[in-house]
């Protein structure tokens, strides 16, 4: 698969399934179950605050693009607005009184019904959910069967949900997740994931009649002839002759983080290590940056400035660590923003990754 026919999927693919869906309700009108002057309300619901979910932004862009009233639904958090418009869709934080209590998962199922009426209050009679991730989805067909039972629910996982937990993870365990997805996958009325290996992952496992519709995290497509920015090299003041290193996107356990900043502390400075991203490891990054004169820490940014971040780097980095299935099948955003910026990649030597890899020039598996 060629990266345009990549990014084709990635605008057409969820405006494929919602028109299968308006077809659908198209035939509930005829039956008097819709009214006649159908326009698809759509919400998008997401469990982070929304600044740096491209893939959802990219996704409810396209929506309305093809016609469709979209709105994100998000997690409100520190001084962000509870509403804004970004890049012209509209995004709803929902604020919750029960943000500041405990962690305990007892504490976290409170939150989780807090967060839920207060969804169901604003949403009930939106015309389709598109759910993103598994979380969010037992309090979507909640929704559905219990207040509109027009409710359309696309489930959108952005991950291997059932086989996405490692000991000493913050994930539920998987067989939480999978008795979440088993019970509420009947009542959704498409699934889509990231990949061709994931869909046909969750065909199996789940005994699917046909394997979920596959929308790829592919970037917009940055013109060949673009000019190369040099963003790093102005503000860190790093030099021509040191090949930049690039290691984007969130800043967890278990995606190589830690082994590179070991690593480039005993490499000379010729290579340079730039970490662009957030998370638990942020810390960690900043530390190593402020002690070594070849690792610099940049905090992410939005969605419409990374192409050109990422385009200022040399190599890129996307490695995984792990046993779980989720990282075994993974393609993560980052490998195709480097594909696009025109990075070399390197990559672990795990199947989802050798999957994109597998065409020649684009890098290389260790």
């Amino acid at each position: 698969m060629g990266f345009r026919q990549m990014e084709e999927l990635a605008a057409f693919g969820l405006i494929g399934i919602l028109e299968g869906i308006a077809h659908l309700c198209k035939n509930f009108q005829k039956r008097g179950i819709c009214p006649k002057s159908f326009l698809m309300k759509v919400v998008s619901v997401v469990f982070n605050n929304f600044l740096h979910d491209s893939r959802v932004l990219k996704e409810s862009i396209s929506l309305r693009k093809a016609g469709y009233e979209v709105e994100v639904c998000a997690l409100h958090e520190g001084d962000l607005p509870e509403g804004e418009v970004i890049e012209g869709v509209p995004v709803h934080r929902i604020r919750l009184r029960s943000r500041s209590w405990s962690k305990h998962r007892l504490i976290q199922a409170l939150k989780y019904i807090e967060l839920w009426y207060r969804f169901i209050k604003r949403y009930k009679k939106y015309d389709l959910i598109h759910c993103n991730d598994v979380e969010p989805l037992p309090m979507c067909v909640l929704t559905k069967l219990l207040f509109n039972r027009r409710l359309r629910i696309i489930y959108d996982a952005h991950e291997l949900e059932y086989d996405k937990a490692e000991k000493g993870s913050k994930y539920y365990p998987n067989f939480v997740i999978r008795l979440a997805e088993r019970l509420c996958l009947p009542f959704t009325d498409a699934m889509m994931v990231v990949s061709p290996l994931v869909a046909e992952a969750y065909a199996k496992h789940y005994n699917m009649k046909q394997p979920p519709t596959v929308v790829m995290n592919c970037p917009y497509l940055r013109p060949q002839d673009a000019p190369k920015p040099d963003i790093f090299r102005q503000k860190f003041g790093i030099q021509s002759n040191q090949r930049i290193f690039l290691y984007q996107g969130t800043l967890i356990p278990r995606r190589g983080l830690e082994l590179l900043l070991e690593l480039f502390t005993e490499l000379p400075q010729d290579y340079v290590l730039v970490v662009l991203g957030y998370g638990p490891l942020t810390e960690m990054a900043q530390a190593a940056a402020r002690e070594n004169e070849n690792i610099f820490f940049h905090p992410a940014v939005s969605p419409t400035e990374l192409d050109d971040y990422t385009a200022s780097g040399d190599i890129g980095f996307c490695l995984y660590q792990g046993n779980s299935g989720n990282h075994r099948l993974t393609i993560g955003n980052k490998i195709f923003q480097y594909i696009n910026a025109g990075l070399p990649v390197i990559a672990s030597s795990l199947d989802g990754l050798r999957y994109i890899l597998r065409e020649p020039g684009l890098g290389i598996v260790v």
